[in-house]
Order: structure tokens, then sequence, then C-alpha cells
């Protein structure tokens, strides 16, 4: 899922910038395949790849798992009408994705995407995928994680973003790993990660480049 994601903002980047280098994203379902050709032995099919995430929101029957997002706090809000309107709320919440992505890569198409920017809006473009796709878990965020360590390290403002994300990541992988659903409450944590999304957000689009903001170069 991390590389799918890669690849989606990755093309939007090249699509604006330079044609050129179009050639190499034939690397990436090399190595994707690649990895996956111990599965291919064992008797998966070609498209699982492509397929899993889809199977997936089959399987489970859940808006989230163990993720504090909004399909979370929807599920803990509106249990009995999440439960009632599964498979509505799912594809709703599929098109709601592709329509802030698509605004956000709208608005942001008159900017010039310099390295610090690439930077910022694929950390929002991966954050957001994680934020309100259907069926998500705590381990989808750990790239987002790792993504906002870096972007606090460039932008200060950024810092408490990237702290409060990562100590809601780090509570919930230790909700699973000590078994501990009853005694830590999602709904809070959601709550929190939404309000902590929607800061890093507006210092995405409002103020894109702080001055104190340092250089790649």
């Amino acid at each position: 899922m991390p590389n799918v994601r890669v690849l989606r903002f990755n093309y939007v980047y090249w699509a604006r910038h330079d044609y050129r280098h179009w050639y190499q994203f034939g690397w990436v379902p090399v190595t994707v395949y690649a990895m996956n050709l111990p599965g291919f032995l064992a008797g998966r099919s070609l498209l699982t790849p492509l397929t899993i995430y889809a199977g997936q929101t089959s399987d489970y029957k859940e808006l989230a798992l163990n993720i504090a997002n909004f399909p979370k706090f929807l599920q803990l809000a509106f249990p009995t009408a999440v439960l009632d309107h599964y498979e509505l709320l799912k594809r709703g919440l599929m098109v709601l994705t592709c329509l802030i992505l698509l605004a956000g890569f709208w608005y942001l198409r008159r900017l010039d995407l310099t390295p610090q920017r690439f930077l910022v809006v694929a950390t929002w473009s991966f954050w957001t995928r994680t934020m309100f796709l259907p069926s998500m878990h705590d381990r989808y965020s750990y790239f987002v994680m790792v993504m906002l360590a870096l972007v606090a390290l460039l932008d200060r403002r950024m810092i408490g973003v990237a702290l409060v994300s990562i100590g809601i990541s780090t509570v919930l992988y230790l909700r699973y790993l000590l078994n501990a659903d009853a005694a830590i409450d999602l709904w809070p944590l959601a709550i929190i990660q939404i309000i902590n999304y929607c800061g890093f957000t507006a210092g995405t689009f409002l103020h894109p480049q702080p001055e104190y903001l340092h250089s790649f170069r």
C-alpha cells in the first residue's frame, strides 16, 4: 500500500514537470512484483498486489480497524448506522478521499513544487489516504509518521503535529500488542488526530513555505 501511495503522488508530480522521466516508473511494477514472488509461487493471483486492499474492505466489513482517523470516529460515534449502511459509507469514503486529493492538487497546481514543498505535499497526500479511506489500520500510518518526522525537521511549525501523531500511533501499537482494547478508548484519539490533520492541512495550503524552512540544497 505505501508503494501505491508513492506512485500515485509521483505521477501527479511528474505530469506537471518533466515527461522525460516517465520511463522510470517502469521499475515500480517490476520491484513490486519481484517482492511478491514468494506469494505468486505459493499460488496467489498476479492481480493480488492490485486487489488486496479491495479484498480487505470486503473481508473485515469495518470502516476502520486499530487506527485513529475519520472512519473510526464515524464507527464509534454512530455504530448502528455504520453497520446498517457499511457498503454505502465505504464507497462514500473512497469518493470523499478522491475529492479531497483532487481539490488539494488542483489548488497546488499553480505553485512551484520545490523540494521542501514536495515533501510536505507528499506527506499530506499519504496522510489524507489513511485519514479517510475505509478499512485502514495502524500499520498503514507508519509511513506517514516517518514522513511527518522529516517534515518536522524542516519546518518548526510541524513539530507539534508530528509529536502528537507519532504519540497516538505509538499508543495504538501498544493497544494492539498488549491487547488493551478496553483500556484505551479510540474515540478521543480519533478526534485529536482529525484536528491534528486539519492543522497540518492548513499549514500545507495556507502557509506552504515559511521563511525558516531550511533548504535541502
